[in-house]
């Protein structure tokens, strides 16, 4: 069973970062990484058991964890058979699946909570992936229209996911053109009318409080300057 229980370990791991490579956020790959595997957790206890260290193990990697996905890793993996186990997995691999269960177990309490079930970027992830990508593409285009629009384009499809992480975008954004000296787009205006009628309230338990008042000294921040 060696060759099986190493592929299925890459295999999830491989398809997370195929997500990733979608430009999805961590907590969406492996969300829908999740899903891809759920049939293959019912295959037997070393693929239940594989599939959900694999998904502690990316957990361990963010900072945050939803409070069900946690209750449910924590759950199964506590509950794995081991009699079945040790049968249909050699010593060296079922001392190796207890090392890697027992050091998720260990660490993800560790991990901040996330009440809210949206599967999105968080605060400052979001904040720094709009940085990363805004510095990667403003020396390659000249046009200002061009340049906001290629950025709004790049996370259209998180703004539309949530509204914190449209928020985050658009208050991100606003920041890194004012700071070029762009302020006369027409892109830009919108995004000052979103920052002006924007209501914290709105996002609901997507951003921490700290989060919350991080993100409204900014907001005003900007529009002081305008």
């Amino acid at each position: 069973m060696k060759r099986n229980y190493e592929a299925l370990f890459g295999a999830f791991y491989g398809k997370y970062f195929e997500f990733k490579n979608e430009n999805m956020s961590n907590s969406e790959a492996l969300a829908r990484t999740a899903y891809e595997f759920e049939g293959v957790v019912n295959l037997g206890e070393m693929e239940k058991a594989v599939v959900y260290i694999a998904k502690g193990n990316i957990s361990l990697s963010n900072k945050r964890i939803f409070i069900k996905a946690k209750e449910e890793l924590v759950k199964v993996l506590n509950s794995l058979d081991l009699e079945k186990l040790q049968i249909e997995i050699s010593k060296d691999e079922y001392e190796d699946i207890l090392e890697r269960r027992d050091l998720v177990l260990d660490e993800i309490d560790n991990l901040l909570l996330d009440y809210d079930p949206f599967a999105r970027w968080y605060y400052y992830e979001m904040e720094k992936e709009v940085k990363s990508y805004f510095g990667e593409i403003i020396n390659d285009l000249e046009d200002e229209n061009e340049l906001v629009e290629k950025i709004l384009e790049r996370f259209e499809r998180d703004c539309e996911n949530t509204l914190s992480e449209n928020i985050v975008v658009k208050t991100t954004l606003a920041e890194l053109l004012i700071r070029h000296g762009i302020k006369e787009n027409e892109q830009f205006v919108k995004i000052r009318s979103e920052l002006e009628q924007f209501d914290l309230n709105d996002v609901g338990e997507q951003l921490s409080e700290d989060e919350k008042l991080d993100l409204s000294i900014r907001i005003n921040e900007v529009l002081n300057k305008l």
